[in-house]
């Protein structure tokens, strides 16, 4: 009985696996118009333009904060009004049922990496996704992006070489 039921999973797998393996023409697609029209701020806004529609008390707007895990950012602060949709995670339906179409997603982590990622999925799903420009170190400079930012000046003054 046990081989029969392995012989009928693998069946099944080499019958139904080629068809999701061998068509991403609607991804391709998505990503292709994404990464057509990318206009010249690659939907990042700035931590200045963000404070001022959040004084303005504009409600055409979500903040999201996607920095993980969350007791150690979101919990010990965040950007005023943001709710918290991890990044690994924000695209499970039920995430994704929170997030309005008809209002801009600003989206932001610790750099701006995983913002960008999320920023993309985001915008082939139809929202009006942006990030904010360099994420929350560009908000306020806590222990980790000073750790960022002390890397990055490591990095500089390693001077590597570049090729012409």
């Amino acid at each position: 009985m046990k081989k029969l039921r392995i012989i009928i999973a693998f069946v099944a797998l080499t019958i139904t696996l080629p068809a999701y393996a061998g068509d991403n023409t609607a991804v391709e697609k998505a990503a292709a118009a994404f990464l057509s029209g990318v206009p010249a701020d690659a939907y990042l806004i700035s931590a200045e333009k963000l404070q001022e529609r959040i004084k303005a008390g504009n409600n055409d707007f979500v903040i999201v904060d996607v920095r993980i895990p969350k007791d150690k950012s979101y919990d010990q602060g965040h950007i005023p009004g943001a709710i918290h949709l991890g990044y690994p995670t924000i695209a499970r339906p039920e995430n994704l049922a929170m997030l309005p179409k008809d209002k801009d997603i600003i989206l932001y982590c610790h750099t701006g990496h995983e913002e960008n990622k999320v920023l993309a999925v985001l915008r082939m799903l139809g929202y009006r996704a942006y990030g904010v420009k360099w994420g929350y170190m560009a908000w306020k400079v806590l222990p980790p992006t000073a750790m960022t930012l002390k890397a990055i000046e490591g990095s500089i003054l390693n001077n590597y070489p570049v090729e012409k």
